[in-house]
């Protein structure tokens, strides 16, 4: 059996060991559940978000909050510090630890009994997370190669809506036969048995450094600050991350309160919501994601970044679809259009991400994804659920019956955001067309 070299990721400048593909796919594998469980943990309170309102007498603005800004607080704030560890030490123990955290605090937001405790189990959840997706990009980059990359990250990105589907129609059968803090507790558990197959079972390419590689910076590797000079004159990098985290601000908004429109809107029960909203986001988005990749790889063969120009196709189509399925007249209208958009979320992964592994070096590569990432945590994830939750009690004026109109002309205008996302794809597309002539 051949063997595919791994490439130098961080901590030692030299490989260890080598990886064969059918290990690499392994590895592939074990990172998809670890990515759907955390859009599982993530999301899961989309869902459970209208019954935790009327138990806890919430208001739209403090679900925003909960479901968006304690998350992304301390997500942002430790994502770099993690993403160091993980480009200096053992990638795989770094993000079973993390799973492991996040796991337990899921379970915690369960035990809530107010607000408080709830938004602290949020930031719980978010602390775990923030060690899990740099180390995962870094990990496979190291183990695909470049032509190949897309297409593996969009398996990865895959992930996200498989892990939607079981939060919503998992905690949509919950709250109809149980209730939301059972569907807490179910969600959390199986992190543990992921936790321990990373842990004992995933390789790391680069060996086994040791802990004290943490406090250490591998000689010949770029400074923090040098890192950043790097990544702050390529004009691609910025407009992809203006880009990526308007979608996180688009999507993170629309899914804190898609549950709250149809219900508000439609009436329909919560098991019909978890299956269909599930349903919907689970196949869309893992056919956006899978089909995203391959064509991403087709089409920067042809020529580099070239997959960018199907992104923008994607956004442009987004606005218009999120619009209609806010005001279609009926709850199925609405599932079937919100497959425009949630096909959008999900096909500019592995284009994006593949180009950000490749204009990262390779002492630097979970650091690149962890900045990338940081105002779509902030911003995206932060303040996308609270504009729209604010927004919604600012035209519903706190009276009951018009929630729904007011949710419908919040969630609109966000629709709008996706315009001004392609206009970033569009630029980075552009550079990139002029880096490569360059080079």
């Amino acid at each position: 059996m051949t063997t595919q070299p791994a490439e130098a990721g961080a901590a030692s400048g030299t490989i260890s060991q080598t990886i064969s593909p059918a290990r690499a796919n392994y590895v592939l594998a074990v990172l998809f559940a670890v990515m759907m469980l955390n859009f599982l943990d993530r999301q899961i309170i989309a869902l459970l978000a209208e019954p935790i309102k009327r138990e806890m007498k919430l208001t739209d603005q403090q679900i925003g909050l909960m479901t968006g800004l304690s998350f992304a607080l301390v997500y942002t704030a430790i994502s770099i510090p993690l993403a160091t560890v993980a480009d200096r030490w053992n990638r795989s123990r770094l993000i079973a630890i993390a799973v492991a955290a996040w796991s337990i605090a899921t379970v915690m937001c369960g035990q809530a009994g107010s607000f408080a405790h709830l938004f602290l189990a949020r930031i719980g959840v978010g602390i775990g997370e923030a060690g899990s997706g740099p180390g995962s990009h870094s990990l496979i980059a190291a183990l695909f190669p470049p032509e190949r990359r897309a297409s593996a990250l969009g398996i990865l990105g895959a992930a996200i809506p498989v892990g939607s589907f079981l939060a919503y129609t998992g905690g949509g059968f919950m709250v109809q036969y149980f209730d939301w803090r059972t569907a807490f507790l179910l969600a959390g558990l199986p992190g543990l048995v992921v936790a321990l197959l990373l842990w004992f079972t995933v390789p790391e390419p680069r060996g086994s450094p040791p802990i004290s590689a943490i406090f250490v910076r591998t000689p010949g590797a770029p400074t923090f600050r040098a890192a950043v000079g790097e990544l702050v004159k390529i004009p691609a990098y910025w407009h992809l991350m203006a880009a990526t985290t308007l979608i996180s601000f688009i999507s993170y908004g629309l899914a804190a309160f898609t549950a709250g429109l149809v219900v508000r809107v439609h009436g329909i029960s919560y098991g019909e919501l978890g299956l269909k909203l599930g349903v919907m986001v689970g196949l869309t988005g893992f056919v956006g994601a899978i089909l995203g990749g391959r064509v991403g790889d087709w089409l920067n063969r042809l020529r580099p970044g070239l997959a960018l120009h199907s992104v923008v196709l994607t956004m442009l189509l987004a606005g218009p679809g999120m619009i209609a399925a806010v005001y279609a007249p009926s709850a199925n209208l609405t599932f079937l259009l919100l497959a425009i958009p949630t096909f959008a979320a999900t096909a500019y992964f592995g284009p994006t991400y593949a180009v950000i592994q490749k204009l990262a070096s390779d002492t630097n590569r979970a650091l690149a994804v962890a900045l990338f990432v940081l105002p779509s945590g902030l911003i995206g994830l932060g303040l996308g659920p609270v504009f729209v939750g604010t927004l919604s009690d600012a035209f519903s004026g706190g009276i009951k019956a018009d929630e729904g109109a007011g949710l419908q002309r919040a969630l609109g205008i966000l629709g709008l955001f996706y315009f001004w996302a392609a206009f970033h794809f569009w630029r980075a597309q552009a550079s990139l067309t002029k880096r490569a002539s360059l080079t």
